[in-house]
């Protein structure tokens, strides 16, 4: 799965999903920290299976967007917590979920 991963996520997440075989990339690794929401959704994001962020407001624009293609912004509703207690969270959810359960724009887990 090719997995990108919003600047308001912590880089550690990148390895962590690497290490199960995924493809992941960050805003941070790609270095587009900075680049307005909808360029970043529309251009780079398509390339993309999944795409997960924080941010309630990118999330509610793309709501609001017709799907252009076949990527899923998800809004990570886990509770702030460091980061390491908060990738081990995240793996955990991350393999007991079902994406075909989910449509871009959801809140997840």
């Amino acid at each position: 799965m090719r997995i990108l991963l919003d600047e308001n996520l912590p880089e550690s997440l990148v390895s962590a999903l690497r290490q199960l075989g995924h493809e992941v990339e960050s805003v941070n690794t790609l270095r587009l920290k900075g680049l307005d929401n909808s360029t970043l959704y529309r251009q780079v994001a398509q390339g993309y299976d999944l795409f997960f962020t924080k941010d309630a407001g990118f999330v509610h624009n793309v709501r609001t967007m017709r799907p252009t293609s076949r990527v899923k912004l998800l809004r990570v509703v886990l509770p702030q917590q460091p980061a390491k207690p908060f990738v081990k969270a995240f793996l955990r959810a991350f393999h007991q979920t079902d994406w075909s359960h989910y449509r871009n724009g959801d809140d997840w887990p």
